[in-house]
């Protein structure tokens, strides 16, 4: 499945996670202003998550979640790498009727000479509650990572794919905490 104008195919993922918990619950668990602290104290190496947009109008959940790591991938420690390389927006549009989202990185370099790393990365994805029978809900996380670098593109993209899947596992157990608090 390649992209028109991408030079090679992005990687595509799709991670499952079941919660003891109803649809409504692990939603309300999603919205939840703790969820960003919960979420930084399972996930290495952030140092941070901070919510710069914490917003539900008309049955609309957006966020605006910023990173920031305090190191990078282990491919590149050995590289001198600006904190500003290590920080990242993730957009996240949540439908509350149709238990669906959708989300977006944007790496968070704005006037810097590191914000020509923005042209060499994308991710984006969907999001997806469905309810279960007992009273448990599947969240399935969809998406694509790419990443254009010359000869590392490659490892660099399979190196994100686990740490996307550390990340998503961490989410699930901090959204698991925050469904056991009621």
């Amino acid at each position: 499945m390649a992209r028109a104008g991408s030079p090679r195919n992005a990687v595509k993922f799709e991670i499952h996670h079941e919660f003891d918990a109803p649809l409504d619950t692990l939603e309300l668990a999603l919205m939840s202003p703790d969820f960003a602290t919960l979420l930084t104290e399972r996930l290495e190496p952030i140092e941070s998550i901070v919510a710069v947009t914490h917003e539900l109008t008309k049955g609309e959940f957006t966020r605006v979640w910023r990173f920031q790591a305090t190191a990078p991938l282990k491919l590149l420690r050995d590289y001198q790498l600006g904190r500003d390389l290590m920080t990242w927006d993730e957009h996240s549009t949540y439908r509350l009727a149709a238990h669906t989202g959708s989300w977006h990185v944007v790496p968070r370099a704005d006037d810097t000479p590191a914000a020509t790393w923005r042209k060499h990365f994308r991710a984006a994805g969907t999001y997806q509650l469905d309810p279960l029978s007992n009273g448990r809900t599947r969240r399935t996380v969809t998406g694509d990572v790419e990443i254009h670098l010359q000869v590392i593109g490659p490892v660099v993209e399979r190196i994100a794919l686990v740490e996307l899947r550390k990340a998503y596992d961490a989410e699930a157990d901090a959204l698991r905490a925050l469904c056991s608090l009621g």
